[in-house]
C-alpha cells in the first residue's frame, strides 16, 4: 500500500489529465476549455482547481508549493 501512495505522488493524476488534453488539443487546452466554459455562461474553466483536486486525490501529501 505504501508503494501505491508513493507512486501516486510520482504520477499525479491531474498533471496527467492536463498533459493529455494538451496533446489532444495541440497545445490549446486552456483556450478550448475557456471557449467551452463560455458556452455554458462561465467566465473561468476551473482547470487549475481541477488539476489540484486530482493531484491531491492521488497524493494526499501534495502541496502546491512543490
Amino acid at each position: 500500500m505504501k508503494l501505491l501512495r508513493k507512486l501516486g505522488c510520482i504520477i499525479k493524476l491531474g498533471t496527467m489529465v492536463h498533459g493529455l488534453t494538451e496533446i489532444l488539443t495541440l497545445g490549446n487546452a486552456y483556450n478550448v476549455s475557456l471557449w467551452i466554459a463560455g458556452l455554458f455562461g462561465k467566465k473561468e474553466c476551473g482547470c487549475y482547481q481541477r488539476e489540484l483536486f486530482l493531484n491531491r486525490l492521488t497524493c494526499s501529501c501534495y502541496d502546491t508549493d512543490e
